[in-house]
């Protein structure tokens, strides 16, 4: 009898933890998720060319260089990360000799509970003639 009752009770205190329009907190990772990504391309060949790029996004005051993930995904595109778990209004630069500046302006990084939200881009690199 005593095994029921306290069964009994500790689903009652479940059910009381769990109100009905109350989300139960957010367990967050402790991992540092980057604010932008960038897929870079050379925009006639669409090969990767992320390889000798100066890239970096800015924020008013605070700039931050954009570097290769160390990971190659398997369609072979190098991509670049930055601004990890830091949310603004960026302007993204990648510059590579050889092709025109890439320029994309007002990048909004966004922030939930845990991290910010990844802002994927695809940089697709002209030659200049």
């Amino acid at each position: 009898m005593k095994r029921r009752a306290s069964t009994i009770l500790l689903m009652a205190s479940l059910v009381v933890g769990c109100k009905e329009g109350v989300t139960p907190a957010r367990i967050c990772t402790t991992e540092a998720r980057a604010g932008i990504q960038v897929e870079v391309r050379d925009a006639a060949s669409g090969m990767p060319a992320a390889d000798s790029v100066t890239a970096y996004a800015q924020d008013g005051l605070f700039v931050d260089t954009l570097r290769t993930f160390p990971v190659v995904p398997p369609q072979g595109a190098l991509t670049l990360t930055g601004v990890y778990e830091r949310p603004g209004v960026y302007a993204v630069v990648i510059m590579k000799p050889g092709y025109r500046d890439w320029i994309h302006a007002n990048v909004v990084v966004n922030k939930d509970e845990c991290h910010v939200i990844t802002v994927h881009l695809d940089a697709r690199l002209e030659r200049t003639p």
